[in-house]
């Protein structure tokens, strides 16, 4: 029996256990019986390209560094939208001088687990799950190119959510609406109705223009998933839209900080936060308020409301597959996203928003 091979035992439909052959070095199934003349010739034929595929990392140097230059080089990295570019960065940032001093093959499996409770206890637990996934998502992009000889980051699991532990990105209720509202100045309650009325991701609302505002409806791209999103403008809303574009300055985005600029996601989130953290130590608010709570809103809303998955899921600009089937959702999606957020802005239609005394 040649060396380097892993037996697989497999229950077939029928109740019958078949033996596979997997190479170890490759991963690959053999086609043949490996004790037979052509399986013989298989296993040299993967050796063979097991080496070739070592050699390729000894002339990058077999450092992770290089691993990761090959990958930022790839078209795959080009179609990582600019915000997923900057948190996979972070974590090549993270590792330092492990990536450079380490070879490829140091990266085993233990030594990923070790990396990732490492970053776990510096940054949270959300991070430690982030480095793991940075890690499988390069060295399978490698491994299929023949960078690297194996995703020693394959079988990581990650850190599971502690049980008790509070939830993030809770539903609001309506009273915490009302609250967050009440005397909020335009520059922040205008994105935060964009969120709650019309199921936008933060980076949404910071980014569509008036373009997209035309005839009572919103139309936008979700930047996410490059979904094309609608939604009615009634109550709230309407208010707040109608107050920004009277006062609409050179900017074209329909957000604008303070001073009439464009918002940057980091200087809306340091008012925002700063806001609900006002709010909570006043009691206004409970805690786990956060923007991407407010689409948990509208679907807890739309959950009570009798909608069905699909609706909600298309309210909130995600595709569903698991309710509707294929060939009917694009159709049905928009009149469902409609009516989703139509509900939902009536259920806060009693909800007044008045600007600060100035």
């Amino acid at each position: 029996m040649p060396r380097g091979l892993k037996p697989v035992r497999k229950t077939l439909a029928d109740g019958s256990v078949r033996l596979y052959w997997y190479h170890r070095a490759t991963g690959k199934r053999l086609q043949h019986d490996p004790t037979t003349a052509d399986g013989l010739l298989e296993v040299r034929a993967l050796d063979g390209r097991a080496k070739a595929q070592a050699a390729v990392v000894d002339a990058l140097g077999g450092s992770y560094a290089l691993l990761w230059a090959k990958y930022r080089e790839s078209p795959e990295w080009r179609a990582l939208k600019p915000r997923t570019r900057s948190d996979y960065q972070a974590v090549r940032d993270w590792l330092g001088d492990a990536a450079t001093q380490r070879r490829l093959v140091d990266f085993t499996t233990p030594r990923i687990f070790k990396l990732r409770d490492k970053a776990a206890a510096q940054r949270g637990r959300r991070f430690g799950n982030y480095v793991v996934q940075v890690l499988r998502l390069t060295f399978a992009w490698g491994k299929k190119r023949g960078h690297c000889p194996g995703n020693p980051a394959e079988t990581v699991e990650l850190i599971r959510r502690p049980a008790g532990a509070r939830k993030v990105n809770r539903p609001w209720s309506t009273a915490e609406v009302e609250a967050f509202l009440n005397a909020c100045p335009p520059q922040l309650a205008v994105p935060f109705a964009l969120g709650l009325c019309a199921g936008m991701r933060e980076g949404d609302a910071l980014r569509i223009t008036w373009r997209a505002y035309d005839r009572g409806e919103l139309r936008w791209t979700a930047s996410k998933n490059g979904q094309d999103c609608a939604a009615p403008v009634g109550g709230v809303l309407r208010e707040l839209l109608d107050y920004a574009k009277a006062r609409r300055g050179a900017a074209v985005q329909i957000a604008v900080n303070g001073a009439g600029a464009p918002w940057s996601e980091s200087g809306f989130r340091a008012s925002f936060f700063k806001r609900v953290r006002n709010l909570t130590e006043a009691g206004a608010l409970r805690p786990g308020c956060t923007f991407h709570g407010l689409r948990h809103t509208i679907v807890t809303g739309g959950r009570d409301g009798g909608e069905s998955d699909f609706r909600l899921a298309a309210g909130i600009g995600d595709r569903s597959t698991a309710v509707a089937s294929i060939y009917g959702r694009d159709a049905d999606r928009e009149s469902a996203q409609l009516a989703v957020l139509g509900d939902t802005q009536k259920r806060f239609a009693n909800i007044e928003w008045k600007p600060p005394a100035t």
